[in-house]
């Protein structure tokens, strides 16, 4: 949908003053806005939003909006205003015991220690996303996140390609090492294996021994359920 409708909804939903329909309106509306790399736009609408369903007390929501909030300075690469914001959310889903929030959040909270190259970090993360055992679905709530997975995979695809292109080995394993665990995350296991199995042999051949048990500890993992 065109970012003009978009907005059309949500100043509709504005003026109906309905949290809900707000809600429904405000995570399209900013994932369209990160798509079109307005992020501090998006983050201006988030935060008018946020007292606005702090003040109706419902805890769930005010976590899908600090969600949305981490995952636009995460593609800022602000990464450390993301984490603080994912550390509120987190909370807020595990007091409403809500397992498929935790996961998500878990999960791009993993998915940021591993770009700040932690790998251990990241990998201990992720194993307690794995634990939450809800089932896997793409929900409507997470759309800016799950947008700003697969922009994340498509930078790192072009860094890869450049790399190629230079014939710079070093070039080509950073990003896609990186772009690994982002298909794993969503569970394209068949472009996970691909790219697992290239970044190990690239790291063997540049001797790069935190990659490859960084590797394996991704392979332990299994894949997210």
């Amino acid at each position: 949908m065109p970012l003009t409708e978009l907005e059309k909804i949500f100043n509709s939903a504005k003026q109906s003053a309905s949290p809900v329909e707000m809600m429904r309106a405000i995570i399209p509306l900013v994932n369209a806005y990160q798509q079109a790399r307005k992020y501090d736009t998006a983050i201006r609408c988030l935060k008018e939003m946020l007292p606005i369903i702090r003040d109706k007390g419902e805890m769930d929501q005010e976590a899908v909006i600090l969600t949305a909030l981490g995952t636009a300075y995460w593609e800022k690469a602000q990464l450390q205003k993301a984490l603080n914001h994912f550390e509120e959310a987190l909370k807020m889903f595990k007091e409403v015991h809500d397992k498929q929030g935790i996961a998500i959040i878990l999960s791009i909270v993993g998915i940021t220690f591993w770009r700040k190259c932690d790998w251990d970090k990241a990998l201990e993360i992720l194993k307690d996303a794995l634990k939450q055992n809800g089932e896997k679905k793409v929900e409507q709530r997470f759309a800016s996140l799950y947008g700003a997975f697969d922009r994340g995979i498509a930078t790192l695809q072009n860094r890869v390609r450049m790399g190629r292109e230079l014939q710079d080995p070093v070039k080509i394993l950073q990003p896609l090492f990186s772009m690994c665990l982002l298909y794993w995350v969503i569970g394209n296991h068949g472009q996970f294996k691909v790219c697992l199995d290239e970044a190990v042999a690239l790291a063997q051949s540049l001797n790069k021994t935190d990659i490859l048990q960084a590797a394996e500890g991704i392979r332990q993992l299994g894949h997210p359920v």
